[in-house]
């Protein structure tokens, strides 16, 4: 997970890094210890909680699609990425333009991409 080797940027940026799956809270926190990962991972099995709500479900699958969602504190959406696959993910600098366009500790800038 390259946002973990990069979190100091995030955070540097005034963003929280989250991630949601479908997984057990154990088997979330088994990732966390494996990857050494700075960040929680939220278990949302069924994507009631987030997953469906931000619009990355596959209800064929019952999985979340591979996505990342800057949200504001205000809690607007400033940048959503799909990926078709867990191998398509935005690079890094990407995501940091974003952070650096978009102040999303005030909800400032229209994230649109």
């Amino acid at each position: 997970m390259s946002f973990a080797r990069k979190y100091d940027q995030f955070q540097e940026r005034g963003a929280e890094i989250t991630a949601i799956s479908v997984d057990t809270t154990e088997q979330n926190q088994a990732m966390i210890d494996k990857l050494l990962l700075p960040f929680h991972i939220l278990s949302d099995p069924d994507g009631e909680l987030a997953i469906k709500t931000y619009g990355v479900w596959n209800e064929q699958g019952h999985i979340a699609i591979p996505s990342i969602v800057v949200v504001a504190r205000d809690r607007t959406i400033r940048y959503l990425y799909k990926g078709k696959d867990f191998a398509d993910r935005p690079g890094d600098a990407e995501v940091l333009d974003v952070l650096a366009e978009s102040d999303v500790r005030r909800g400032v800038g229209d994230g649109t991409r």
